[in-house]
């Protein structure tokens, strides 16, 4: 039975606390919660586990083209270690590999448990790619050394990781993201622009609740 419950998107920078926000969101408004960027790190996970050399990895659309493997979106044991991070940003690069895992999570879209009141998808290109009819659209900002900021107040337990690290590789991240060919990190046109560089994450989900609520009232009740 295909679903026709409603749809909301967060899309982002990194570190501008979308993460956070969309996990507690959803919770509270009884929304299924896709974490689309996972799905690269679960494919590189997959890719790694099948054995796949170096040689074969640089070449992978042939493999892919022949429908080689199906990616298990249940692997999610071990995907943040730094083999496989370095290798889903390789792979999210070429266009069947995004292609694929686009097709899945739309998929996801029509057929998620019926006891959701909507699904809300949380990445980077949610509202432009792979839900551009969605109900809702925010797109949330915040000044970039806000967000290296909070970033490093994420990870400081870790030997040797500074301030002006993490704000040098959110500066190189923001640039790949919003100058790759394809889907590009970008508001939609019909998204909702929300800049929390002053706002608490509680403040952000109340804005956020409000915004949903005046497009959805009813999922208010």
């Amino acid at each position: 039975m295909i679903n026709q419950k409603y749809i909301i998107t967060i899309d982002g920078p990194a570190a501008s606390g979308k993460g956070s926000l969309a996990k507690i969101v959803s919770s509270d408004l009884n929304l299924y919660y896709m974490e689309t960027g996972i799905y690269y790190r679960i494919f590189a996970k997959t890719i790694l586990d099948e054995g796949f050399k170096e040689e074969q990895i640089l070449k992978i659309d042939k493999y892919l083209n022949k429908d080689h493997f199906k990616f298990n979106i249940r692997n999610k044991e071990n995907i943040y270690n730094d083999e496989v991070s370095k290798l889903a940003s390789i792979l999210a690069k070429k266009e069947i590999v995004r292609n694929i895992i686009t097709n899945r999570q739309q998929m996801i879209l029509e057929n998620y448990p019926s006891k959701f009141e909507g699904i809300l998808l949380e990445g980077r290109d949610c509202g432009t790619v792979i839900a551009p009819n969605a109900n809702v659209k925010i797109f949330l900002t915040a000044d970039i050394n806000v967000r290296a900021n909070r970033r490093f107040k994420q990870v400081n337990y870790k030997n040797n990781v500074t301030y002006e690290n993490i704000l040098i590789d959110l500066v190189e991240r923001d640039k790949r993201d919003e100058s790759r060919k394809i889907s590009p990190l970008k508001k939609a046109e019909d998204a909702i622009l929300l800049d929390n560089t002053h706002n608490s994450l509680e403040e952000t989900i109340n804005i956020v609740k409000n915004i949903i609520f005046s497009k959805l009232p009813n999922l208010k009740n």
